[in-house]
């Protein structure tokens, strides 16, 4: 986490230096090389905490935690190793200002972490003020249907650091954020699709060839053994095509439900 330096606050007109910082933020993502995008939210997300800590003067450390598919909280992006180890420590503890931030679907503000901060998260709070913390603010990730996506999480070294501008400022970059998070979770849902239609069509070929059936008879025959067996159609696709390359000793067999009125009977 970087020190406060004074020569970076702001001075003269606020609203100017603010839209200024956003300018400035829009640039660095629009020139942002694009890369692979199993990594394109990294470093999206990356760029993001950087800029934070290097546009936003009452900021020394800044990171950001992603909600998983199980509810839990997880570091994802960090300025430094402090941070990391901040963001971790809130999801170990299930408590912190990321943590608040989420479950009250607002911003999580303290400027006084000695005092407020120990009264809201006496174990978190702690451990923040031994890394020199003493101001927080965490900002919501707005996922799909209005639900958390994660948390933008802005550390300060000094009390009182977070206004209402700051705050603004914040809110923006992490719509940015959620943008990334939004664009990185469509792409695996295409991918996951596409690769389930290709099984699924390889499934449909093989039966086709082996059966002498048209398209949609392989297509029936592939569903039946889903209900029956009560496994998805696109893992029954899979053992079939695993099956007839030689590889199916990997991929558990399609078995039929048990038929609970035999099961009970003497």
């Amino acid at each position: 986490m970087t020190s406060h330096d004074p020569s970076r606050d702001h001075t003269g007109d606020r609203s100017v230096a603010d839209v200024d910082v956003l300018e400035a933020f829009a640039r660095a993502l629009l020139n942002h090389e694009r890369h692979d995008e199993h990594d394109e939210l990294e470093r999206t997300l990356g760029l993001v905490v950087a800029h934070a800590v290097d546009s936003l003067p009452a900021v020394q450390g800044a990171g950001v935690s992603l909600v998983t598919r199980d509810g839990s909280v997880t570091s994802y992006a960090s300025s430094d190793d402090n941070v990391a180890a901040l963001d971790a420590l809130q999801g170990t503890l299930s408590e912190g200002p990321c943590y608040d931030c989420i479950r009250e679907q607002s911003p999580a503000i303290v400027n006084d972490m000695a005092v407020a901060g120990v009264d809201r998260w006496p174990r978190f709070a702690p451990v923040a003020l031994e890394h020199r913390v003493a101001a927080m603010c965490s900002v919501r990730l707005v996922a799909r249907h209005h639900s958390a996506a994660g948390t933008l999480n802005l550390y300060a070294t000094q009390p009182g650091a977070f206004d209402a501008s700051c705050l603004a400022t914040a809110s923006l970059m992490a719509s940015h954020a959620a943008l990334a998070v939004h664009a990185a979770q469509r792409m695996a849902d295409f991918a996951e699709a596409l690769e389930s239609r290709d099984v699924i069509a390889r499934a449909k070929g093989i039966l086709i060839e082996r059966f002498g059936l048209n398209d949609e008879e392989a297509f029936e025959r592939l569903r039946n053994s889903s209900q029956t067996t009560n496994v998805k159609l696109r893992d029954v696709a899979a053992w079939l095509v695993a099956d007839t390359i030689g590889e199916a000793d990997n991929i558990p067999t399609p078995r039929p439900r048990p038929n609970h009125h035999e099961a009970h009977q003497p």
